[in-house]
């Protein structure tokens, strides 16, 4: 029997190469008046949104421009972007980068709708008012935050990596083009990319996953699986960049409902200790989780297994499920991913009692399919290692 499972409302998605010029006519319609533009400069500067930029003045839309959204947003920055929205008289928001920039957006629209600080909206389903109308535009295949429900922020005064989840955050519109993804650096293309497979296979995990969300991330695993290694190679062919940002987004509408596992809960205290990008982190740690979580997904693994290994594993094999994390590893080794932290970390395991005590206190251990606390946290961070 399917086990009862609820599936909560997103955003409009508009998918396509060149539907990024669509973007000002699409605020048009939705009643923006001088929308704020929030971007980071390097996108600027490398002429990411030009289509972007053009479609919104053949659409006549008046905009302020804000390029300084912070990599890793923090509780200290999102204010500043607020004034900004304040004194400029915006009406609308269009966030066009990677999951930082949009993540801004969303932390930033709760404080426009609801006042307060950032830190009264941690935790799940605390703004009381939607934020303003808002366009989110992904220029990165990875963190899925175009089309889920939840802001992340870094909370200086503690340390610590914070969340904020409520279907208050949602955006009207996800424009998800994948001719902006054709100047990624090969190492930003190759861990968000890898950030969107994590999110597929842990969502696949979690024991709010149901037949909707799993058939959103085989499809999702699918396509990084066969179209992967030619993107990471060249972003800008569309036959790769097209299924990998497709990806990206089906990913991030699943976990947004299932939530995620324990790469994250890891990533998450590794990154406030020795900083490193995101989806790099999560792909160093998935296969060892996978293995890990074994005992639980050996059934689920055999499936992915022809997406990552290839059409020639059966699923009913004894081995498909080992040959499903082989895959990962195989995917990860091909497109530059470390194997272990060893290069960024220097290999110290001094911070490592720390850091597992607060992965074991992530609101994602809830959602692994196999119970594991702060012991278990700490073995899985010495195998990263190396």
């Amino acid at each position: 029997m399917i086990q009862s499972f609820q599936i909560t409302r997103g955003p409009r998605v508009r998918y396509g190469w060149g539907e990024a010029a669509f973007v000002g006519e699409e605020a048009k319609a939705l009643g923006m008046k001088r929308p704020m533009l929030l971007t980071d400069p390097g996108l600027m500067a490398a002429g990411v949104l030009e289509p972007v930029l053009a479609g919104m003045k053949r659409a006549g839309m008046d905009f302020a421009l804000f390029e300084k959204a912070e990599p890793n947003p923090s509780d200290e920055s999102i204010p500043r972007a607020r004034e900004f929205y304040a004194s400029n008289g915006c009406l609308g928001i269009i966030a066009a980068g990677g999951g930082s920039a949009i993540d801004t957006a969303k932390a930033m629209g709760a404080l426009i709708s609801n006042g307060g600080r950032i830190s009264d909206y941690y935790g799940a389903e605390k703004p009381a008012k939607r934020v303003p109308l808002f366009i989110a535009v992904p220029t990165t295949a990875g963190t899925g935050s175009e089309v889920t429900r939840a802001s992340i922020i870094t909370d200086t005064e503690r340390q610590v990596k914070a969340s904020i989840h409520s279907t208050m955050l949602y955006a009207d519109l996800a424009v998800v083009d994948p001719a902006l993804l054709a100047k990624l650096p090969r190492p930003v293309a190759a861990g968000a990319m890898m950030d969107a497979l994590t999110h597929a296979i842990e969502s696949i995990g979690s024991p709010l996953s149901g037949p909707w969300t799993e058939a959103l991330c085989m499809q999702a695993i699918g396509y990084i699986g066969r179209h992967g290694r030619r993107f990471v190679e060249d972003p800008s062919d569309p036959e790769a960049a097209g299924p990998v940002s497709l990806a990206a987004t089906l990913a991030g509408a699943s976990f947004t409902n299932t939530g995620l596992g324990i790469v994250h809960a890891l990533t998450h205290p590794y990154f406030m200790t020795y900083g490193g990008h995101h989806g790099t982190i999560n792909a160093i740690l998935l296969a060892p989780v996978m293995r890990f979580n074994l005992p639980a997904m050996r059934e689920k693994y055999a499936r992915m297994a022809p997406l990552l290994a290839g059409p020639g594993i059966e699923p009913r094999d004894p081995a498909a499920a080992e040959a499903a994390i082989a895959g990962v590893r195989a995917l990860g080794r091909d497109i530059g991913i470390p194997l272990t932290f060893r290069a960024y970390c220097g290999g110290s395991e001094e911070p490592l009692g720390m850091m597992a005590r607060e992965a074991a206190k992530s609101a994602t251990v809830k959602t692994n399919p196999v119970a594991a606390g702060e012991a278990e946290m700490k073995k899985l961070y010495l195998e990263c290692l190396g």
